[in-house]
């Protein structure tokens, strides 16, 4: 075999692995702009009832994410947080942390009151590094807990963002 083939047996050797490693790098994400997903979870929550119209709690959920923008995609995520209904209006404070396949993070702080429900975004590691941003949140139907001291449920959350 010349040499002629033999490179070229070669170069055609490298071509999937070469398409696998751009796979592995994909492009760096937009310095700033807007994303949508859609995150479902799940886990304990404890609740104390004061009286009919006054309950007080904590929950803990894990879950993921699906999201059209890609940097958005396919993550985990974790969340802790507290909740009041009060004179029967309800009110809660949680964060969540967020996770993609590579190991990139960002943070978040929620809220909601009885105006509306939203997301602040506090930072991030790695492609998400100093990112910040807000979002607003929309419950997606009920769901029946799954047992007795569990919540379940989908969120649609829409917002913006930025990176340094």
């Amino acid at each position: 075999m010349t040499n002629t083939k033999k490179g070229t047996l070669f170069a055609l050797a490298l071509l999937p692995a070469a398409a696998f490693a751009q796979a592995a790098n994909p492009a760096p994400m937009a310095r700033e702009g807007t994303y949508e997903q859609t995150l479902c979870f799940g886990g304990p929550v404890h609740v104390i009832g004061a009286s009919d119209a006054d309950r007080y709690g904590t929950y803990q959920l894990t879950g993921g994410t699906q999201s059209a923008t890609k940097a958005f995609d396919s993550m985990s995520m974790e969340c802790i947080g507290t909740f009041e209904m009060r004179s029967g209006v309800y009110r809660h404070k949680g964060y969540c942390l967020f996770q993609d396949v590579s190991g990139d993070k960002f943070h978040v702080a929620d809220t909601a009151t009885p105006q509306a429900y939203t997301v602040e975004m506090l930072g991030g590691t790695g492609k998400f590094s100093g990112i910040t941003g807000s979002a607003t949140v929309v419950r997606l139907g009920a769901m029946t807990p799954v047992r007795q001291g569990t919540l379940q449920g989908c969120r649609r959350v829409t917002g913006s963002y930025k990176l340094p």
